[in-house]
């Protein structure tokens, strides 16, 4: 029996192996104080404590919720949109069953969801105590981020509280802070935004681009149209890191940590709309990324003049502080790292949108005042940015604009046609009377009154009883909301579209009462039963009118169904009588029975229904 030989040992290669870590004794003794960072071009930093923050921000809510509690219920000036989305974010903690659906899924998502723990409290909501207290939050948030960013770029204590003032007392800032409006969740994350990318222009921290990224995505879900700024951002960035002269990967690497943010949440967003509504698309053909048009349903077609005349009023009268721009932009000896020249590109990118919003759709009425908004914010911003590379010369600058641009607002939200109740509030601020009634520029009517006395009958003549009213939430959510019953209501937000199209479209003994606002393109009530809210629609007949709602009574049978079962009964009846006339004649006559015969069968055949 042979031994086993043990296997030949080969010959292993000899290469040098890199350590994945130093030796013990090459670690140096960790000292935080001894510890560099990355270079901060800040030479004298203000310091700013977080109670100085914290003061400010409860100082403004606290002084817009008390002017919103006046204007919104003492003086009547509550704009369409507020109550609109006020009434979606009471649905999803008050509907029956509460639906988190109530969000929507063809507008953006965070208008709602930014008001939803005001809507908590049902007084509030239904008072709408809660508007002005909602909008003054995100107000008061986007005036204490302003004020951090100055003292970011090294303006004084006394200095940013007189601009914080300049900016709380423009009457276009007073309008969306006080009067619930949920653009203001948008200026917030803006502003914040603006903090995030001027930190890290100053201390050149990378983590602060994540800041700007995640606030890029809540402005892309609070207003779609920021989803086209986000080319804007990624053209401002670029030309910033190469005026650093920054590595390729480093650029690559902030780029994609600024827009990785906003695809995930536009993926995510295109998924939820697939998984819930079943339409991932159909939130892209909003024809309204930046506010829409006023109530007034003609559209203005564009002409090149008066296109440039409104563009330039807009900018003039919403955002002049936009224009110092050009100033940041000259100065740009005394700003290396091109943030002048960057934000004159945000400036003009935001501009180009709007335009190119009316021009797609033919519509001048699309370049409201709203519209115009975050261009406000980054004319605020590029004042602030002056204020830093021109020093005492550049603060001065951008506080007598900052005084300029209150007047400006005021004669644009006076004299500008196409708004919302900008012209209705700023005469309501003057002179402190009740605006219920009145007119305002962009075919308002201001006040709620038709929605106060149609929620007031409807709990009268309804009371508790569950789905006795089909209503189109869309259309007037602001009577459910006054109502404070959503559960009496069958709407859109209960089961779905389908089932409430279902129900619309044979309402007969499952509805006691349809609600409908006159001339509503709401694809539903008024396309469904065009006639219904003049009378002109068997079976739903008007009880009750306030402004343009009418509640309309149900019949408990179909009318159509009523009409074939009594045009039945008289077939049947006709009938009778004429068998009954041929029994009292004689029946010895072959020739009288067949003509009798003869007679009934062209009755029969006169009194049978028509193909």
């Amino acid at each position: 029996m042979s031994t086993p030989t043990a296997p030949p040992e080969l010959p292993v290669p000899s290469r040098p192996i890199a350590r994945l870590l130093p030796a013990p004794s090459e670690v140096p003794d960790a000292d935080p104080g001894k510890a560099k960072r990355r270079p901060d071009d800040l030479a004298a930093p203000v310091r700013v404590k977080r109670f100085e923050t914290l003061l400010v921000f409860l100082i403004a809510w606290l002084v817009f919720s008390l002017i919103g509690y006046r204007i919104v219920v003492g003086q009547h000036i509550v704009p369409a949109d507020a109550m609109n989305i006020m009434s979606r974010a009471f649905y999803v903690w008050h509907n029956d069953p509460a639906k988190l659906a109530a969000v929507g899924f063809t507008g953006p998502p965070l208008q709602t969801v930014g008001l939803l723990p005001f809507a908590i409290i049902k007084p509030l909501a239904t008072g709408l105590v809660a508007l002005p207290i909602a909008s003054g939050f995100w107000a008061a948030l986007a005036l204490s981020l302003l004020h951090r960013t100055m003292a970011r770029c090294g303006i004084s204590f006394g200095m940013r509280i007189a601009m914080v003032l300049l900016i709380a007392l423009n009457p276009l800032w007073l309008f969306y802070s006080t009067t619930g409006m949920p653009d203001m969740i948008y200026v917030a994350t803006l502003a914040a935004m603006v903090y995030f990318a001027f930190t890290w222009s100053v201390e050149d921290q990378p983590r602060f681009v994540a800041g700007v990224g995640l606030c890029l995505a809540l402005m892309a879900m609070s207003r779609f149209g920021f989803i086209w700024w986000a080319i804007s951002l990624a053209v401002v960035f670029s030309i910033i890191l190469s005026a650093r002269n920054a590595h390729e990967d480093e650029r690559e690497g902030l780029l994609i940590t600024m827009l990785a943010p906003i695809a995930a949440a536009i993926v995510i967003w295109i998924l939820a709309c697939w998984a819930i509504a079943s339409d991932p698309f159909g939130w892209v053909l909003d024809a309204q990324p930046f506010g829409g048009v006023s109530t007034d349903d003609r559209t203005q077609p564009v002409e090149f003049l008066t296109l440039l005349g409104h563009s330039g009023a807009l900018v003039l009268g919403v955002a002049p502080l936009s224009l110092l721009a050009i100033v940041a932009f000259l100065g740009r000896d005394k700003d290396p790292h091109r943030i002048g020249l960057g934000q004159l590109i945000l400036i003009l990118g935001g501009l180009i949108v709007i335009v190119a919003n009316a021009v797609i759709h033919n519509d001048l009425s699309l370049l409201t005042l709203r519209s115009a908004l975050p261009l406000m914010l980054l004319g605020i911003a590029t004042a602030i940015w002056i204020g830093r590379t021109l020093g005492g010369f550049g603060q001065f600058i951008g506080l007598v604009a900052l005084i300029a641009a209150i007047p400006l607002a005021g004669v644009a939200m006076d004299k500008y046609p196409y708004q919302n109740l900008e012209q209705g509030f700023l005469r309501g601020l003057l002179t402190q009377k009740d605006q219920e009634g009145k007119a305002s520029r962009g075919g308002y009517r201001m006040g709620i009154q038709p929605e106060q006395r149609m929620a007031a009958f409807v709990k009268a003549v309804v009371g508790e009883r569950k789905n006795a009213v089909l209503a189109d939430n869309s259309t007037s959510g602001a009577v459910i909301l006054l109502t404070g019953r959503p559960q009496v209501f069958i709407d859109r937000v209960d089961k779905g579209d389908e089932s409430f199209l279902r129900v619309l479209r044979n309402p007969w003994g499952k509805v006691r009462y349809i609600l409908v606002a006159k001339r509503a393109n709401d694809g539903s009530i008024n396309a469904v039963y065009p006639k219904a809210a003049d009378g002109g629609v068997t079976g739903l007949r008007p009880v009750y009118t306030s402004g343009r709602y009418v509640l309309l009574s149900v019949a408990g049978v179909d009318p159509r169904k009523t009409a074939q079962q009594a045009e039945q009964a008289a077939r049947r009846r006709a009938i009778q009588r004429a068998q009954q006339g041929t029994s009292t004649s004689s029946t010895g006559s072959t020739t009288t029975g067949g003509q009798a015969s003869g007679s009934t069968s062209d009755l029969d055949a006169q009194l049978a229904p028509a193909p």
